[in-house]
């Protein structure tokens, strides 16, 4: 894979990526004799580490028509997405060792690019030592687990070499059933949000705590004071709550333009940590009624390009766009050997061109109905390699993946990447 190469420690120039058996085995300046050579150099295209997006929801088991582990993670592949990582939120939940079973045996023969899950809070202690020995990227941890199992909330978060994702709303938010847009944004306050970092930084937690999709610059600022690590969306960066449309409601809602401009302050700045799309793709049937329609906006066909326009504005620079999107999600994963150009690190690569276009209606991904129509995009996703196999190239699936569970160990090159403990 030849192109001008470049991770989050900058340009490195013209020069091609040399792969075998998964694992990035060389970095030279001349195309190497190869069968499988894709060769961008003189074009003005990136060949970058592959793209992480560590908070999707792929649905799958019950809920296949929503979406599932093909249709998303090709959707995801199409945006130079190389691993995901997905929430437990499904039907049934992910908090039984059966159930987590079913789901990574699904994602085993489906996903298309790299792939974890966390599991959901289960509801005893056994059933959470069971979970936390299998291959799992973590926990997840949503608000109603801070009432119904706060027990074994507060064990998991004392946990030292474990992950814990924390949807950072208290119960109280999520009580009102029927709810237009504004009110919601005015009922589900940034209060809320920062009471729930604050009780999770209250329980002195040993565990590695991530803050998802903060909304709120002042979560935002608690959590890092706390020293959480962090990640914000594209739609709480780039969307407002203005719209009463129900392919806008998302939880947390999104905040009006002040919120929204503070919000993008931090992020350049440097206050977070990664990008994540919460892709949570619905049937059009459940996003048609304003008041009760089903939260969520689906983005893995849109949301790197989208963001990218951060970059081509001069408001981000190239390296901090690729910590966002790769080096700093695998960190936060705790996984080495991704998220970097160098001898050893994982194969997965993603090869893009910068360039304005606009965004279309998704073709992958059953979730068709986007409230981007039309956007802004400023780049385009020539090819994503998963592995060292080409499994999307210029606009087409390959039909191959070399898509593996990071977090299983697997015989041959993949033996090569551990876990990498990063503190907060």
């Amino acid at each position: 894979m030849c192109g001008t190469l470049v991770d989050y420690r900058g340009v490195h120039g013209e020069g091609c990526v040399v792969v075998e058996d998964g694992v990035i085995v060389g970095i030279t300046g001349r195309p190497p004799s190869a069968v499988n050579l894709l060769d961008y150099q003189g074009q003005g295209v990136y060949v970058a580490p592959g793209f992480i997006d560590l908070h999707v929801h792929l649905r799958g088991l019950g809920l296949s028509y929503k979406e599932d582990e093909h249709s998303g993670t090709a959707a995801a592949a199409a945006s130079g997405i190389t691993m995901v990582a997905d929430m437990p939120n499904t039907v049934p939940r992910l908090s039984t060792a059966k159930t987590l079973s079913e789901k990574l045996q699904a994602l085993e023969r489906r996903s298309l690019v790299d792939y974890s899950v966390y599991a959901g809070i289960p509801g005893s202690l056994e059933e959470a030592s069971r979970l936390a020995s299998m291959p799992i990227a973590g926990f997840k941890v949503y608000p109603s687990d801070l009432l119904d199992r706060f027990d074994i909330v507060r064990a998991v978060l004392d946990s030292s070499d474990t992950l814990i994702v924390v949807h950072p709303e208290l119960p109280e938010a999520e009580k009102p059933l029927v709810e237009s847009n504004s009110s919601r944004t005015m009922h589900r306050g940034c209060h809320w949000e920062t009471a729930a970092v604050e009780l999770v930084a209250s329980l002195q937690p040993r565990a590695r705590v991530h803050i998802t999709h903060v909304s709120c610059p002042s979560a935002l600022e608690r959590a890092r004071l706390a020293g959480f690590t962090v990640d914000v969306t594209p739609h709480h960066l780039l969307l407002q709550e203005w719209d009463e449309d129900c392919l806008f409601r998302v939880n947390p809602p999104l905040r009006d333009a002040h919120h929204s401009m503070l919000l993008l302050e931090r992020l350049l700045e440097g206050m977070v940590d990664a990008f994540a799309s919460d892709h949570a793709p619905h049937a059009v049937w459940e996003k048609s009624e304003p008041l009760t329609c089903r939260p969520g906006i689906p983005w893995l066909e849109a949301w790197p390009q989208m963001l990218y326009c951060l970059v081509e504005a001069g408001a981000l620079g190239l390296s901090k766009y690729l910590w966002l999107v790769s080096r700093g999600p695998a960190r936060i994963l705790g996984l080495s050997g991704y998220g970097v150009l160098e001898t050893g690190a994982r194969a997965n690569l993603t090869v893009f061109r910068p360039g304005s276009g606009r965004v279309l209606a998704p073709e992958l991904s059953k979730a068709r109905h986007i409230p981007y129509f039309m956007e802004r995009r400023c780049m385009e996703v020539l090819a994503t390699i998963v592995g060292g196999v080409v499994v999307y190239h210029e606009g087409v699936l390959t039909g191959k993946t070399g898509a593996v569970n990071p977090f299983s160990w697997r015989e041959g090159a993949h033996q090569r990447l551990h876990r990498e403990e990063v503190s907060s």
